[in-house]
Protein backbone atom coordinates (compact mmCIF):
# COMPACT_ATOMS: atom_id res chain seq x y z
CA UNK A 1 0.00 0.00 0.00
CA UNK A 2 1.33 3.03 -1.26
CA UNK A 3 -0.85 5.89 0.60
CA UNK A 4 1.40 8.67 2.17
CA UNK A 5 1.31 8.35 6.33
CA UNK A 6 1.63 11.13 9.27
CA UNK A 7 2.75 9.95 11.79
CA UNK A 8 2.94 12.86 15.04
CA UNK A 9 4.89 12.12 18.09
CA UNK A 10 4.11 14.96 21.11
CA UNK A 11 6.54 14.76 23.19
CA UNK A 12 6.79 16.56 26.98
CA UNK A 13 10.20 15.66 29.32
CA UNK A 14 11.34 12.88 27.31
CA UNK A 15 14.85 12.98 26.79
CA UNK A 16 16.03 9.64 27.40
CA UNK A 17 13.09 8.00 25.17
CA UNK A 18 12.60 10.46 22.11
CA UNK A 19 15.22 8.92 20.23
CA UNK A 20 14.00 5.55 20.58
CA UNK A 21 10.44 6.43 19.80
CA UNK A 22 11.45 8.26 16.23
CA UNK A 23 13.61 4.91 15.90
CA UNK A 24 10.15 3.23 15.98
CA UNK A 25 8.15 5.42 13.85
CA UNK A 26 11.04 5.18 11.45
CA UNK A 27 11.47 1.23 11.55
CA UNK A 28 7.65 0.93 10.93
CA UNK A 29 7.17 3.73 8.54
CA UNK A 30 9.77 2.51 6.04
CA UNK A 31 8.12 -0.91 5.94
CA UNK A 32 4.81 0.49 5.21
CA UNK A 33 5.27 3.41 2.61
CA UNK A 34 7.63 4.91 0.40
CA UNK A 35 5.92 8.01 0.99
CA UNK A 36 5.99 8.98 5.34
CA UNK A 37 7.02 11.91 7.71
CA UNK A 38 7.32 12.01 11.10
CA UNK A 39 6.44 15.10 12.87
CA UNK A 40 7.47 15.17 16.81
CA UNK A 41 5.76 18.20 18.66
CA UNK A 42 8.27 19.11 21.80
CA UNK A 43 5.74 20.69 24.10
CA UNK A 44 7.77 23.22 25.49
CA UNK A 45 9.74 20.48 27.20
CA UNK A 46 12.43 22.14 29.96
CA UNK A 47 15.11 19.65 29.34
CA UNK A 48 16.94 18.26 25.68
CA UNK A 49 14.07 16.49 23.94
CA UNK A 50 13.55 19.23 21.74
CA UNK A 51 17.39 18.69 20.77
CA UNK A 52 17.24 15.37 20.56
CA UNK A 53 14.76 15.13 18.44
CA UNK A 54 16.27 17.97 16.02
CA UNK A 55 19.58 15.60 15.62
CA UNK A 56 17.15 13.18 14.40
CA UNK A 57 15.74 15.25 12.16
CA UNK A 58 19.06 16.48 10.59
CA UNK A 59 19.99 12.96 9.67
CA UNK A 60 16.11 12.42 7.84
CA UNK A 61 14.71 14.97 5.73
CA UNK A 62 11.36 13.27 6.02
CA UNK A 63 11.11 14.24 10.33
CA UNK A 64 10.12 17.65 11.01
CA UNK A 65 10.53 19.27 14.76
CA UNK A 66 8.12 21.95 16.19
CA UNK A 67 8.52 23.26 19.70
CA UNK A 68 5.73 24.60 21.43
CA UNK A 69 7.03 27.92 23.44
CA UNK A 70 5.25 26.51 27.18
CA UNK A 71 3.80 23.36 27.87
CA UNK A 72 0.45 23.17 26.55
CA UNK A 73 -0.26 19.72 26.89
CA UNK A 74 -1.02 16.24 24.78
CA UNK A 75 -3.99 17.30 22.78
CA UNK A 76 -2.67 20.71 21.90
CA UNK A 77 0.67 18.74 20.65
CA UNK A 78 -1.24 16.59 18.75
CA UNK A 79 -3.92 18.88 17.35
CA UNK A 80 -0.78 21.12 15.88
CA UNK A 81 0.94 17.61 14.18
CA UNK A 82 -2.27 17.09 12.52
CA UNK A 83 -2.71 20.95 11.31
CA UNK A 84 0.65 20.28 10.19
CA UNK A 85 0.39 16.74 8.04
CA UNK A 86 0.71 16.75 4.63
CA UNK A 87 -0.14 13.07 3.46
CA UNK A 88 -3.20 10.96 3.03
CA UNK A 89 -3.15 9.55 6.49
CA UNK A 90 -2.13 10.36 9.77
CA UNK A 91 -1.88 8.22 13.36
CA UNK A 92 0.17 9.43 16.70
CA UNK A 93 2.91 7.59 18.11
CA UNK A 94 3.64 8.19 22.21
CA UNK A 95 7.00 10.14 22.25
CA UNK A 96 7.77 7.77 25.41
CA UNK A 97 8.10 4.75 23.24
CA UNK A 98 6.04 2.84 25.14
CA UNK A 99 4.06 0.93 22.20
CA UNK A 100 5.90 -1.65 19.98
CA UNK A 101 7.01 -0.58 16.60
CA UNK A 102 5.30 -4.14 15.10
CA UNK A 103 2.32 -2.80 16.51
CA UNK A 104 2.93 0.85 14.70
CA UNK A 105 3.50 -1.10 11.35
CA UNK A 106 0.11 -3.33 11.90
CA UNK A 107 -1.95 0.17 12.34
CA UNK A 108 -0.21 1.85 9.49
CA UNK A 109 -0.87 -1.47 7.50
CA UNK A 110 -4.40 -1.47 8.22
CA UNK A 111 -5.01 2.11 6.82
CA UNK A 112 -8.13 2.64 5.05
CA UNK A 113 -9.84 -1.03 5.79
CA UNK A 114 -12.38 1.83 7.94
CA UNK A 115 -12.56 5.23 7.76
CA UNK A 116 -10.61 5.18 11.50
CA UNK A 117 -8.82 2.21 12.69
CA UNK A 118 -8.63 2.05 16.53
CA UNK A 119 -6.05 0.18 18.71
CA UNK A 120 -6.64 -1.28 22.03
CA UNK A 121 -4.17 -3.02 24.69
CA UNK A 122 -4.16 -6.47 24.35
CA UNK A 123 -1.87 -6.67 27.69
CA UNK A 124 -2.01 -4.18 30.55
CA UNK A 125 -0.19 -5.59 33.30
CA UNK A 126 2.68 -3.14 32.77
CA UNK A 127 0.61 -0.64 33.91
CA UNK A 128 -0.38 -0.05 38.03
CA UNK A 129 -3.49 -1.68 39.09
CA UNK A 130 -4.90 1.98 39.77
CA UNK A 131 -3.97 3.09 36.33
CA UNK A 132 -5.45 0.30 35.03
CA UNK A 133 -9.19 0.49 37.13
CA UNK A 134 -9.06 4.13 36.61
CA UNK A 135 -8.48 3.54 32.62
CA UNK A 136 -11.67 0.53 32.79
CA UNK A 137 -14.09 2.94 34.39
CA UNK A 138 -13.59 5.67 31.51
CA UNK A 139 -13.97 2.74 28.79
CA UNK A 140 -17.24 2.05 30.59
CA UNK A 141 -18.34 5.95 31.27
CA UNK A 142 -17.67 6.47 27.74
CA UNK A 143 -19.42 4.06 26.08
CA UNK A 144 -22.40 4.54 28.29
CA UNK A 145 -22.20 8.37 27.71
CA UNK A 146 -22.28 7.90 23.85
CA UNK A 147 -23.62 5.29 23.05
CA UNK A 148 -20.39 3.50 21.67
CA UNK A 149 -18.59 -0.14 21.99
CA UNK A 150 -15.31 0.28 22.33
CA UNK A 151 -12.53 -1.61 24.07
CA UNK A 152 -10.22 1.40 24.66
CA UNK A 153 -10.15 5.08 23.94
CA UNK A 154 -6.68 6.24 24.57
CA UNK A 155 -5.05 4.39 22.04
CA UNK A 156 -3.58 5.36 18.57
CA UNK A 157 -5.57 5.18 15.91
CA UNK A 158 -5.01 6.19 12.26
CA UNK A 159 -7.49 7.35 9.85
CA UNK A 160 -7.29 10.16 6.77
CA UNK A 161 -5.94 13.02 7.51
CA UNK A 162 -8.90 15.66 5.60
CA UNK A 163 -11.03 13.79 8.25
CA UNK A 164 -9.25 14.52 11.33
CA UNK A 165 -8.85 17.89 9.79
CA UNK A 166 -12.49 18.01 9.68
CA UNK A 167 -13.45 18.09 13.40
CA UNK A 168 -12.29 19.74 16.45
CA UNK A 169 -9.78 19.19 18.73
CA UNK A 170 -10.08 20.89 22.01
CA UNK A 171 -9.00 18.51 24.58
CA UNK A 172 -5.18 19.61 25.66
CA UNK A 173 -5.13 16.67 27.75
CA UNK A 174 -4.34 12.51 27.34
CA UNK A 175 -8.30 12.54 26.41
CA UNK A 176 -7.40 14.12 22.80
CA UNK A 177 -7.54 10.40 21.30
CA UNK A 178 -10.85 9.45 23.03
CA UNK A 179 -12.26 13.13 21.85
CA UNK A 180 -11.82 12.08 18.39
CA UNK A 181 -12.81 8.68 18.19
CA UNK A 182 -15.85 10.09 19.77
CA UNK A 183 -16.41 13.00 17.22
CA UNK A 184 -15.28 10.86 13.90
CA UNK A 185 -17.93 7.43 15.08
CA UNK A 186 -20.57 9.96 15.95
CA UNK A 187 -20.37 11.43 12.49
CA UNK A 188 -21.01 7.87 10.78
CA UNK A 189 -17.58 6.95 10.22
CA UNK A 190 -16.70 3.51 10.25
CA UNK A 191 -14.54 1.21 12.23
CA UNK A 192 -12.48 -1.27 13.02
CA UNK A 193 -10.35 -2.41 16.50
CA UNK A 194 -7.05 -4.34 16.33
CA UNK A 195 -4.51 -4.18 19.28
CA UNK A 196 -1.01 -3.13 20.39
CA UNK A 197 1.40 -4.02 22.34
CA UNK A 198 2.28 -1.68 25.33
CA UNK A 199 5.86 -1.79 25.76
CA UNK A 200 6.23 0.49 29.03
CA UNK A 201 8.20 2.78 29.05
CA UNK A 202 12.10 3.21 29.91
CA UNK A 203 12.90 6.20 31.30
CA UNK A 204 10.86 8.77 33.81
CA UNK A 205 7.59 8.51 35.60
CA UNK A 206 4.11 8.36 33.20
CA UNK A 207 2.41 11.79 33.33
CA UNK A 208 -1.00 10.16 33.23
CA UNK A 209 -2.14 9.98 36.76
CA UNK A 210 -1.79 14.11 38.10
CA UNK A 211 -4.38 16.29 39.19
CA UNK A 212 -4.07 18.20 35.82
CA UNK A 213 -4.68 14.84 34.22
CA UNK A 214 -7.90 14.36 35.68
CA UNK A 215 -9.58 18.00 35.42
CA UNK A 216 -8.68 17.79 31.90
CA UNK A 217 -10.43 14.39 31.55
CA UNK A 218 -13.41 15.73 33.01
CA UNK A 219 -13.40 18.65 30.99
CA UNK A 220 -13.20 16.76 27.70
CA UNK A 221 -15.81 14.57 28.90
CA UNK A 222 -18.17 17.52 29.48
CA UNK A 223 -16.91 19.28 26.46
CA UNK A 224 -18.06 16.08 24.06
CA UNK A 225 -21.46 15.88 25.92
CA UNK A 226 -22.19 19.32 25.25
CA UNK A 227 -20.97 19.45 21.34
CA UNK A 228 -22.72 16.06 20.55
CA UNK A 229 -25.91 16.34 22.92
CA UNK A 230 -26.33 20.33 22.77
CA UNK A 231 -24.18 22.16 20.11
CA UNK A 232 -23.63 19.42 17.32
CA UNK A 233 -20.48 20.94 16.98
Amino acid sequence: MSHGVTIVIPAFREEGNIEAAIDSALQAAGKASRDYEIIVIDDGSPDKTGDFARLKAQTNPNIRVAANAKNEGFGYSFARGVKMASKEFVTVFPGDNDMSAHSLLDLLEARGSADVVISYMQKTNKRSLVRRTISKIFVVVMNLLFGLKLKYYNGPFICRTSLLKAIPIKSTGLAALAECNVRLLKQGATWRAIYFEHTGRRHEKSKALNLKSFEAILKTIWILWRDIYFSRV
